[in-house]
């Protein structure tokens, strides 16, 4: 009886605190969204009945354009969502200093790859390792690993010519395409997943990162917004044996680079490079497990974002002919003698670029942005005052989807980004982030995805059939912004 009677106290202690915590929004004269208990705001979430992006938009357009935040609560945490263009600029840039870290959960001994990714990272370490990889994401470094991307897409060309006239899964196909290309040049080895649809690298990489499996979502969900969960589950971001797998990849080509002494101005070697030139006040410093982390990092956000986009962008064609021709056009009036494309025809070709950013507004790989404030914080603007530790969100998808800023945005149209208009759109078109804390990789994911449009349209022309779903209907249980059925089926046509 009385374990009863204690099991009744602790659940009873349990619920009056969260109950007085769903009180804080109120305390402060925020707006917010009423809360259920244990879940807040977030039930339909946890019950795979919507997506976490979603579920915050739905909050977010209830408002009026006067409402510059409003107050949100994720399962019992409290967290402030900004709707207004200015404040997301002193976050993001303004007051770095205050939000300069993501609210992610971070453990060396649970999951020490993912303690030393740059995305989880927080404070000097996290600033020393981003001085340290800045230089390898310089246009010039890009510019050097193009030859190796273009290996990969004369390899899906040909493989694109024994499908003329073929309906073909182009989610599957630039899943294949983004592993050849991030192996290529991340690991330094030809992963054939082109050329062998059943590839063990391909296996393994898509179950490292499965955006539709309801464990991996859970695990990402967790280092999000419930630290709980990966401590009594020790869960890690991705899939341990995969990754594992994927580390055992790089240590082989690594050692056996520096056994032949060759080069390919890949990851690889600009890693070894840092390495050798490091000091001993570095406060970051490479070993094998470490180089290894960098590399695995850049192979999962790398590849998921060339999926998503380069996929949505060949629907998006598909569904907008007049677009596709014009773009087509573009890319036939850039190319060399030997019908190959620059890499400086690539970056200046505008129309190509808009199209890019348009596709990115529409489907952004992730949701949203959070930043958490390193002290006690007032918005000067609202007199608002932030307790050290309170979580903020900026929702991109939200953002991008607002009329605000961009009127009809179920439409798809790329002319909404030409000339000027991008300047107005900064710091409300979030595909990368902005500020310090940008995407480090955005050079080579916009490269590695030009490169993919530009070889697919300049000789092939994709339109839906009857398996094409339109509109494509997303995951409410990934994470991330997938398409539900895991494809998107469009016919392929050679044209001349």
């Amino acid at each position: 009886m009385l374990w009863l009677v204690l099991l009744f106290f602790l659940v009873a202690t349990l619920y009056i605190r969260i109950l007085r915590n769903f009180d804080y929004w109120k305390k402060k004269n925020v707006p917010f969204e009423k809360p259920v208990p244990i879940f807040g705001n977030f039930l339909n979430v946890a019950l795979g009945r919507q997506q976490v992006g979603a579920a915050i938009r739905q909050i977010y357009n209830k408002f009026d354009e006067s409402v510059p935040y409003f107050g949100i609560y994720i399962f019992h945490q409290p967290f402030l969502v900004i709707r207004n263009k200015e404040l997301a600029k002193k976050i993001l840039i303004k007051d770095f200093n205050v939000f300069q870290n993501r609210p992610l959960y971070y453990n060396a001994k649970i999951d020490p790859m993912a303690a030393n990714a740059l995305f989880i990272l927080r404070g000097d370490v996290w600033r020393a390792l981003r001085n340290k990889l800045s230089p390898i994401y310089t246009s010039g470094k890009m510019k050097l690993m193009m030859p190796l991307m273009k290996e990969v897409t004369d390899q899906m060309e040909n493989y694109l010519n024994t499908l003329n006239n073929q309906e073909i899964d182009v989610r599957d196909l630039a899943n294949r395409y983004s592993i050849d290309i991030i192996c290529s040049c991340a690991f330094g080895i030809n992963s054939q997943s082109l050329k062998f649809k059943d590839s063990e690298i391909k296996s393994m990489a898509n179950k490292m990162l499965d955006l539709r499996s309801l464990k991996r979502s859970f695990a990402i969900g967790a280092y999000f917004f419930c630290p709980l969960m990966v401590e009594l589950f020790r869960l890690s971001f991705l899939d341990t044996t995969c990754s594992n797998f994927f580390i055992n990849v790089f240590k082989s080509s690594y050692e056996e680079r520096q056994k032949l002494q060759v080069r390919r101005n890949d990851f690889i070697d600009l890693l070894h490079t840092l390495k050798t030139e490091e000091s001993n006040n570095d406060l970051f410093k490479f070993d094998d497990f470490k180089m290894s982390a960098q590399a695995l990092v850049f192979f999962t956000a790398g590849s998921e974002t060339t999926v998503g986009t380069l996929s949505f962008c060949l629907y998006e064609l598909a569904m907008n002919l007049d677009i596709q021709n014009e773009l087509r056009n573009e890319i036939r009036q850039n190319l060399n003698s030997d019908g190959t494309i620059s890499y400086e025809a690539l970056f200046e070709m505008t129309y190509l670029d808009l199209i890019i950013k348009e596709t990115l507004r529409k489907y952004p790989l992730t949701h949203l942005l959070m930043r958490y404030a390193e002290k006690d914080y007032t918005f000067e603007e609202t007199g608002l005052h932030l307790e050290k530790g309170t979580p903020v969100i900026i929702s991109m998808t939200s953002f991008h989807y607002d009329e605000r800023y961009f009127p009809d945005p179920d439409k798809f149209d790329p002319e909404r980004f030409r000339g000027d208009k991008s300047k107005e759109l900064q710091y409300v078109y979030l595909p990368f982030g902005d500020g310090p804390r940008k995407c480090i990789g955005d050079r080579f994911a916009l490269m590695s995805m030009k490169i993919a449009v530009s070889m697919f349209i300049k000789n092939f022309e994709v339109t839906p059939n009857e398996r094409t779903e339109i509109p494509v209907k997303q995951s409410k249980t990934a994470f991330f912004i997938i398409p539900d059925s895991g494809s998107i089926f469009l016919n392929i046509k050679r044209i001349e």
